[in-house]
């Protein structure tokens, strides 16, 4: 998924005290995001919202760009 030019890719999927969770990386950085979602689209949409309301993009375009 591309957020302004950023991709996002799941790591792992795991189990967490009865709740499915995801781990994604932003593509290019050592940036993780841990997410709880009942599937990978909806873990990929919570992680784009994370870094909308964060200003991640910003960040990785100004430190790894």
């Amino acid at each position: 998924m591309s957020l302004e030019n950023l991709e996002l890719e799941v790591v792992e999927q795991y189990e967490l005290l009865g709740e499915k969770r995801y781990r994604l990386r932003i593509k290019g950085t050592s940036i993780y995001l841990n997410v709880s979602a009942s599937n990978e689209k909806e873990a990929l949409d919570k992680a784009s919202k994370m870094i909308k309301e964060l200003r991640l993009d910003r960040l990785v375009k100004e430190v790894f760009q």
